[in-house]
């Protein structure tokens, strides 16, 4: 007669607790490892994005485009029904792919349903990205942003401190009605300006930006970006994070 072995029930128990406690160790650092490596693959998004600005800056006389244009008419009018082209299709000529517009970490936004807020259509050719761009750079401060010449777009050689310009970061829509990204922001005036494109800190609390001279970083929540701008006549920081990534140092603050 064969005796045939195997597990008491308190042996199985103990075996399942075991395992249950090695999962609750190691399930938060696959968590942050997966979390750095979404991070890691945004950041590389971000060096990308501001090669392929680059790129169109160079073949446009060293000039940045504006923010958006209408596609129809000389001066952008909000409830116009005007068909827009943005800063974004500007550039989509020099990424290999749109995924670069992309960050793993949150769903993007859906530009043709902010621009119909304001009674305006895309062009059809963009749509979705997770990034905001500089209003102060990319100009059209606000909407509407007036006739061309009354608001020109900006040299490459005017950008004094390219290492502290933004061009593009990780952000979020915010409405007047929605709440800030952080205590410390105010919500915005309108539906569509620098204050409706704060930064957005999903990566371990902070936020990856790249910069007019091609290089990205990652910033923490209430990191700091050097260079000032003037407000009525005073020095102030250029960028207030998170809630501000617009302007240009040494320029006017969030234009």
């Amino acid at each position: 007669m064969h005796r045939r072995w195997g597990f008491t029930l308190i042996e199985l128990l103990v075996v399942i607790a075991i395992i249950a406690i090695l999962a609750a160790i190691l399930f938060p650092v696959f968590s942050q490892a997966r979390d750095k490596a979404r991070s890691a693959s945004c950041l590389s998004n971000q060096r990308q994005l501001a090669l392929a600005t680059l790129a169109y800056v160079q073949d446009y006389d060293e000039k940045f485009p504006q923010s958006i244009y209408s596609m129809e008419n000389r001066v952008l009018r909000p409830g116009s029904g005007d068909r827009v082209f943005l800063v974004y299709d500007a550039v989509m000529p020099y990424m290999k792919n749109t995924q670069i517009l992309v960050c793993p970490s949150i769903s993007p936004l859906d530009f043709s349903l902010i621009v119909q807020a304001i009674g305006l259509r895309t062009s059809g050719v963009f749509r979705y990205t997770a990034y905001a761009f500089n209003f102060g750079l990319f100009r059209s401060k606000a909407m509407p942003p007036g006739v061309f010449e009354a608001d020109p777009t900006v040299s490459l050689g005017s950008v004094s401190e390219p290492a502290n310009t933004t061009m593009f970061y990780d952000t979020i829509y915010r409405r007047p009605s929605d709440l800030p990204v952080d205590s410390i922001c105010l919500p915005p005036t309108g539906a569509f300006g620098w204050d409706n494109f704060p930064a957005h800190p999903r990566h371990a609390d902070g936020f990856n930006v790249n910069f007019v001279d091609g290089h990205a970083r990652y910033y923490p929540r209430r990191g700091s970006i050097a260079g000032t701008s003037y407000q009525n006549g005073q020095p102030v920081p250029t960028y207030t994070l998170p809630c501000d990534l617009s302007g240009v140092p040494s320029g006017l603050a969030n234009m």
